[in-house]
């Protein structure tokens, strides 16, 4: 290959430059076989890992597919995968803050050159798989899922993943699954939520959080809780924990069962003599709900129950009482998680990982 030209691209990313043009030029033509990889790399000067490099970045683009024990063939059709399409699958478009994503997303990929075709989940797992089913049939060279809460094995996600199909979770992740993910800091907000309290003289700090103790972000919200706890010298006291509370998934409360749910498990929380003096609420939907059961129960905000939420909600200011909660960086989470998903498809990025939005 000519390298005689000073060029800042890298080399497997020339390489994939070169076969694609050679393929538009009919230098290999639609349903012929590439050489072998380290033919390839005798042609063109380079080492192997250099050549699979670039091979995968057009596997990905949809301009080439492999046969097991035949080989690489131009694809059926150049460009299965529709040029400059991405699909995004969400639980929801209109909850609060959701929105933050979808922009944050979208601004990166248009300038980029690509669309965005949204699937909502519902919060359903069959309904994510169906959706993810339906955006890949449309084209869509890479997908950005904010996966539906519940099971940690994810049997669609995880054919994606062993396809090497590009993909990027946002907001959580799955532990075992080797995918790219952008989430919050939940580490380190949890501990910031707890250093504010601590800071302000409260000795019983409590925390409250959904029944879904097995979520990525849950999970770190509570380390973070119990690590601020660690370091300002305060012991974990099982008795100021509340994790039996049903996920709310918006507010005002749109489902009976659990608001009454809720209202029962929060009123034995707080209705004690040896009940916290301030607490770090999971999220703001949860947060509004402790308020609410707390003023039921007698009990001013903050003067006898100080609380600290987490995602700063769009309505905050509940009734007129202002909530103190920790910020979540959407709109930056959803920007990060297009420009991972636009490396992960040009073949910049070989190796999985997790970004962390502070």
């Amino acid at each position: 290959m000519d390298r005689s030209t000073d060029s800042s691209e890298p080399l497997h990313t020339q390489v994939a430059t070169r076969l694609r043009q050679e393929v538009r030029q009919g230098v290999y033509h639609t349903g012929q076989r590439l050489p072998a990889e380290v033919d390839l790399a005798r042609q063109l000067g380079v080492s192997r890992g250099t050549v699979r490099q670039a091979l995968t970045a057009l596997l990905n683009e949809g301009l080439l597919n492999t046969v097991p024990g035949r080989g690489t063939f131009v694809s059926n059709g150049f460009g299965q995968r529709a040029a400059g399409l991405i699909g995004m699958i969400l639980p929801s478009v209109v909850r609060a803050r959701n929105p933050e994503l979808i922009d944050g997303a979208e601004h990166v990929l248009r300038e980029a050159g690509y669309s965005v075709v949204l699937g909502i989940s519902g919060d359903d797992r069959w309904l994510e798989a169906e959706q993810m089913q339906r955006i890949i049939g449309q084209g869509a060279s890479g997908l950005i899922v904010y996966t539906v809460d519940g099971a940690l094995d994810v049997p669609a996600l995880r054919r994606l993943v062993e396809r090497g199909f590009p993909l990027v979770l946002i907001d959580r992740f799955i532990p075992d699954l080797a995918v790219d993910a952008v989430t919050m800091d939940n580490v380190g907000g949890g501990f910031l939520a707890v250093q504010h309290l601590a800071e302000l003289g409260y000795r019983r700090i409590g925390y409250v959080g959904t029944d879904n103790v097995g979520t990525s972000s849950i999970v770190e919200r509570m380390a973070g809780y119990r690590w601020a706890l660690g370091q300002y010298g305060l012991q974990y006291d099982a008795d100021l924990v509340c994790t039996d509370v049903w996920r709310l998934l918006a507010w005002p409360p749109r489902e009976p069962d659990k608001e009454q749910h809720n209202a029962q498990v929060l009123q034995a929380f707080l209705d004690r003599v040896d009940r916290p003096d301030a607490i770090f609420v999971c999220n703001d939907y949860v947060a509004f709900q402790v308020v609410q059961v707390a003023e039921a129960l007698g009990l001013r905000i903050p003067d006898d129950l100080a609380l600290v939420g987490f995602d700063n909600v769009a309505y905050t200011d509940y009734f007129g009482l202002p909530l103190t909660t920790v910020e979540q960086h959407r709109h930056e989470i959803g920007a990060t998680a297009a420009s991972v998903l636009l490396e992960r498809i040009a073949g910049r990025r070989t190796q999985q990982n997790r970004v962390v939005i502070a």
